[in-house]
């Protein structure tokens, strides 16, 4: 008799990295994408953003979505959230051999779901139904891009600033749902808080923005790693987070 033992190394070899990248404005979230193209291989990005000209010369391949399940016709470019992971769900999709895949972003996609949602729910005086739909599509999307997907995942999301009772300062993913904003980190692997500091320069030296990926929580940010073997820092001085992935693939 056959025994159905697997060994959790198996599972540190083949599964794909599920990244989350927050971080405020102007840190680098969606220049990830060209860092992963030049990884990984080819992928594609899910866009709810208007910021992709950053890109322009990447010559990488995205879908752009413009409402959560509204209208969507792919030949005329009109395209919804829905509609695209059905997309995915095809084996045509399957045959373009994507390495990886980035939804960018997360606080897009939230403000999407939620009008939808406000939509379908015009005239419930019931909140409580509007926000429990909204915590269940949220949570099963990224679940389903998490658990479904042969690729590197890595979804972008911009940080919010919350004051807890004793004064610290919290950063979490910007997205509607403060519950919904905690829970996220927890269903992916590493969750990396990008942030920046100036350092002001000397004897005339111009100041020198320095970009930096917390891994761990430290400051009041959540990141978090799956190192067993700690080859990361709890704040890496960094703008290209694979290669902190490389270091952990590496291991």
């Amino acid at each position: 008799m056959n025994l159905p033992i697997l060994s959790t190394k198996d599972i540190a070899q083949k599964e794909k990295t599920k990244v989350l990248l927050y971080s405020h404005h102007g840190w680098g979230k969606t220049t990830a994408c060209k860092h992963y193209q030049e990884f990984f291989g080819p992928g594609l990005i899910i866009s709810g953003e208007a910021g992709l000209k950053s890109l322009g010369k990447s010559e990488i391949d995205y879908m752009p979505f413009s409402s959560w399940d509204g209208k969507h016709d792919p030949e005329s470019g009109v395209l919804s959230f829905v509609g695209i992971t059905k997309i995915m769900a095809s084996d045509e999709f399957k045959k373009q051999g994507y390495k990886w895949v980035a939804i960018d972003s997360l606080t897009e996609l939230s403000e999407r779901l939620l009008q939808h949602l406000e939509r379908k729910h015009e005239g419930n005086k019931n909140k409580f139904e509007i926000w429990s739909d909204y915590s269940r599509d949220m949570l099963g999307c990224l679940k389903w891009i998490r658990d479904n997907s042969q690729m590197h995942v890595l979804v972008t999301c911009l940080a919010k600033e919350e004051t807890d009772a004793n004064g610290q300062t919290h950063y979490w993913p910007l997205v509607k749902g403060n519950a919904v904003a905690k829970h996220v980190p927890s269903l992916f692997d590493y969750v990396f808080a990008g942030a920046k500091t100036t350092d002001p320069g000397s004897d005339g030296t111009a100041p020198r923005v320095r970009r930096l990926v917390i891994t761990d929580e430290i400051n009041g940010y959540h990141g978090k790693a799956r190192d067993p073997h700690n080859v990361l820092k709890p704040i890496e001085e960094c703008s290209d987070i694979t290669t902190l992935l490389d270091r952990l693939l590496s291991a």
